[in-house]
């Protein structure tokens, strides 16, 4: 399972604040999951935010998620909870951030490259030959993966667990 987001570390939290994105929105993360750790721990994917009817929108798609909440930079309250995830054995907390876009597409094209291809026979009527290149780009929306793949004047977003599956 691909897992491309940046851990957040304490050092972010400051620098969020300079950016004015003092809001971020906490939901679960299966992709951050490690099936070979000892240790059971939450994985929590976070997302800033500079305008808080944005957070609030993200917030109300994740909402039924038993971890989802909009954290205030500037509340205390807030803080000391979000030191404590950071710093704690309980939680992994991971930011809606990739490292890299091009190692992203990289791993992208070589390890998923047959299986765009087999979700496209599967579930499109396009017909790319085997000489075709295919140029799909990633696309986060409210957390979750997404890859934006276009052949010809045709476009489909479809969710990173769909392709993975094929």
């Amino acid at each position: 399972m691909l897992q491309p987001f940046e851990l957040f570390k304490p050092v972010y939290l400051e620098r969020l604040i300079k950016m004015n994105k003092k809001y971020l929105v906490s939901q679960s993360y299966t992709r951050g999951i490690d099936h070979f750790s000892e240790a059971e721990r939450i994985n929590i994917l976070v997302s800033d935010y500079d305008d808080l009817n944005y957070a609030s929108v993200h917030y109300n798609a994740v909402k039924k998620d038993k971890y989802a909440s909009i954290i205030h930079l500037d509340n205390p309250n807030h803080r000391n909870k979000l030191d404590e995830m950071l710093h704690g054995d309980k939680y992994i907390v991971y930011w809606c951030i990739v490292k890299s876009t091009e190692e992203l597409e990289k791993r992208l094209d070589l390890k998923y490259k047959d299986h765009i291809r087999r979700y496209i026979k599967k579930s499109t009527k396009w017909r790319i030959g085997s000489d075709e290149t295919i140029k799909p780009k990633f696309e986060v929306v409210f957390g979750e993966l997404f890859l934006t793949i276009r052949y010809s004047n045709e476009k489909i977003r479809v969710k990173f667990d769909e392709i993975e599956k094929s």
